[in-house]
């Protein structure tokens, strides 16, 4: 599912009006009926304010709050006064021939004498999608006042005062705090960065009919990560396959202390479905994995010296690995003679980060997948995600590499700049040993000729998928590393090909 601009979506109205066609009222009321009907079918508020500035936004909240008074729900209107569009203009006159109670805002005084009661639910209409500048002035008041009520809070399309594209940092006191968003058609890159989470709260795409032609045609854009993009993506197993078939993968990991990690991306990366997993382990873990998972082949340091990179369709590294001489000369070796799908986790990162020299060896078959910290001791200290993901971007660029940053949308940023942002998964995930599931996830993904880049976006989407199932299974206070991968085999039963 694709993650349009501001432009972009108003280009595809036009395109829609044009070729459906449909006349721009038209659209606006399709619209405003969609959006009231998944608010007649999600609630049962009995009273409901709608606040409406003078753009197609406040048209379409005129549409929801007609729409309620026609079947005899309790609504009021506000509207802010403006310059109107022609189309919020029509919408105004029709509610004011249905008797719809209406209050125009045009002075200070009337936003002061403002009254809601508690079981009201207030419906922002101002200005959606229709923003670039930080709101200020009247409007500003408007919204300070709705966000001192305890009343419940929808959005449509966008919380007024947030921009769609990040244009700027929203301020806290004049952007509307909402409980929930009813975005049109296709989410928002700012719905991306938790951030913004205060203002959009839980959000919902209301499906209102634009082109579906126009939104395949545009090719600038962001990814977010759903179910059809897996169902196109995930690979069939060909009938008379052999373990040959689906790869034999390399997971470098674990220290002395820290065997856990090894065990978790092992068992990850065969429950993600290759043919054949070897461990390079302290020689301490190898009694913990041979009981874990005997169906991993071991290599423990003593050998590792004749390891031939080139037998293994994907290598692993960095999963409780440590940063010591042993360690780092381990990461170097890597680094420097394999070629192939390459994911570097944890420690590898951090040896990275202490050894930047080493950056210049990265290429387009390696995949990052860094924690915040991880991501800032790899570049520098960020403030906000925003920042973060835009140096992300750059990072990709700039060494032709695919980034995985790990977070509440994890975001992902392939070597030829492509961005995806994640849709599923759960906080309870935010516990010891789930990146190094994610890890095992992805070489056992790469082993199996995925394209690294594929194999990132299906990765993530896995375990996040796998993680909402141990959620609803153990709840997400309980839930643990061990769970998710345990859990892997129900996305795989939804998702793989005969």
């Amino acid at each position: 599912m694709k993650i349009l601009s501001a432009q972009q979506i108003k280009a595809c109205d036009q395109y829609t009006m044009l070729n459906e066609p449909i006349s721009s009222i038209g659209l606006m009321n399709r619209a405003g009926t969609c959006l009231f009907d998944f608010i007649q079918q999600s609630y049962s508020f009995q009273k409901y304010t709608i606040v409406c500035g003078p753009g197609n936004n406040g048209g379409d909240g005129l549409v929801i709050g007609q729409l309620l008074f026609k079947n005899n729900v309790e609504v009021n209107i506000i509207v802010l006064k403006g310059t109107y569009t022609e189309e919020c203009l029509s919408q105004l006159n029709y509610a004011r021939e249905l008797n719809v109670p209406i209050l125009e805002i045009d002075a200070l005084q009337q936003i002061e004498q403002l009254a809601f009661e508690n079981d009201t639910c207030i419906v922002d209409a101002l200005f959606g999608i229709g923003i670039a500048r930080p709101i200020e002035g009247l409007a500003a008041v408007l919204i300070q006042k709705l966000n001192t009520v305890s009343c419940y809070k929808l959005a449509i399309d966008m919380p007024s005062g947030l921009s769609p594209d990040c244009l700027f940092e929203s301020n806290q006191s004049n952007t509307i705090v909402a409980n929930e968003t009813l975005t049109i058609q296709l989410p928002k890159l700012a719905f991306m960065f938790p951030e913004n989470d205060a203002f959009v709260g839980k959000f919902h795409m209301i499906d209102i009919g634009l082109s579906e032609a126009f939104i395949e045609s545009v090719s600038d854009t962001f990814e977010y990560i759903d179910e059809n993009i897996i169902e196109k993506s995930i690979l069939p197993r060909p009938a008379s396959a052999h373990k040959g078939t689906f790869g034999h993968a390399l997971l470098i990991a674990g220290s002395p202390n820290k065997i856990g990690a090894s065990i978790i991306s092992a068992k990850a990366a065969l429950r993600s479905g290759c043919g054949m997993l070897t461990v390079l382990l302290p020689t301490e873990g190898s009694v913990a994995m041979n009981c874990a998972l005997p169906e991993a082949m071991l290599i423990t340091p003593q050998h590792s010296h004749k390891i031939e990179y080139e037998k293994y369709g994907a290598i692993a590294l960095g999963p409780g690995l440590g940063t010591s001489i042993d360690a780092v000369k381990l990461v170097k070796d890597v680094l420097n003679n394999y070629t192939q799908p390459l994911v570097i986790d944890a420690d590898a990162l951090n040896i990275l980060a202490l050894y930047p020299e080493l950056m210049e060896t990265l290429n387009l078959h390696c995949l990052l997948t860094p924690h915040p910290k991880e991501f800032d001791r790899l570049t520098k200290a960020h403030s906000t995600t925003m920042q973060r993901f835009i140096s992300q971007k750059e990072f990709a660029t700039k060494y032709k590499v695919n980034i995985v940053l790990k977070g509440h949308h994890t975001s992902i940023v392939t070597y030829d700049g492509k961005v995806y942002f994640n849709s599923n998964g759960n906080n309870g995930m935010s516990t010891a040993g789930s990146g190094d599931a994610l890890t095992g996830i992805l070489l056992g993904l790469s082993a199996q000729n995925y394209p690294i880049n594929v194999a990132a976006y299906i990765g993530v989407f896995a375990h996040g998928y796998a993680g909402d199932i141990a959620a609803f299974q153990h709840s997400k206070t309980a839930l643990i590393a061990s769970d998710i991968v345990n859990s892997l085999g129900e996305f795989f039963k939804r998702y793989e090909k005969a």
